[in-house]
């Protein structure tokens, strides 16, 4: 996955009331790794980060954290970015990406050494965000999916549908349907299935989820569904 530099208002302050801005380096699929770490298992986080000096402290904080880093290719002009205002009160968060041609959405199929990546490896995660980047991360996405699917690896993900991205030509839901064939495991939301597989119904009541669960397990063959839902 892509590992990004976040830079946040201080104070939940909006970007347009401060002058400064704090540091922080952090991703769906490197928070998972850091939580791994913490628990004190093995875990490697695999990536392509810029050779410069934003990328090398992107990796010094995966190490710090326990984290491994020798599966992490070099390459690529800049590190992905984004800004956060952290909400306050009736006002939300706001997120404003700024990741296009990052070194990791113009990875490409080949660069990476799958087998080698495997070895003695017995669980891979990944998520939903990874391939809507890029065209070229998704197809990545598939090439490592299809190599841990091979060696009997077992295949995790979440979701984790993001509305601003997802920008480039391509059917989305033919790529996600794709890439969780070969999935046992799938955490998600209502909003995940829906935009990812077209799968919409109201599921407040428990018989209502069971049915929908039941839907989207029958489309996607798992052996095992996480399904998280947000009630106010």
């Amino acid at each position: 996955g892509e590992i990004m530099l976040r830079l946040s208002s201080p104070n939940s302050l909006r970007i347009s009331q401060t002058n400064s801005l704090d540091v922080f380096y952090g991703g769906g699929e490197a928070n998972v790794a850091v939580s791994l770490a913490n628990y004190g298992i093995p875990v490697e986080f695999v990536s392509r980060i810029p050779k410069n000096d934003i990328g090398n402290s992107a990796i010094m904080e995966l190490r710090r954290r326990g984290v491994g880093t020798s599966h992490i290719l070099y390459g690529g002009e800049r590190l992905g970015i984004y800004f956060l205002e952290t909400g306050t009160a009736s006002r939300g968060s706001k997120v404003t990406y700024d990741r296009e041609n990052s070194a990791m959405a113009q990875i490409k199929t080949g660069m990476i050494d799958w087998d080698k990546v495997f070895k003695d490896v017995s669980w891979f995660h990944w998520t939903g965000i990874t391939p809507a980047i890029s065209k070229n991360a998704a197809e990545v996405c598939l090439e490592a999916i299809k190599a841990a699917s091979n060696l009997g690896i077992k295949i995790s993900t979440d979701l984790n549908y993001r509305s601003k991205l997802w920008k480039y030509d391509g059917n989305r839901h033919e790529i996600m349907t794709e890439l969780t064939s070969y999935c046992d495991i799938i955490l998600c939301n209502e909003e995940d299935a829906e935009m990812h597989f077209g799968i919409n119904e109201n599921i407040l009541h428990l018989n209502h989820l069971e049915n929908y669960s039941s839907k989207l397990n029958s489309q996607l063959q798992l052996e095992y569904l996480f399904f998280h839902q947000w009630t106010p």
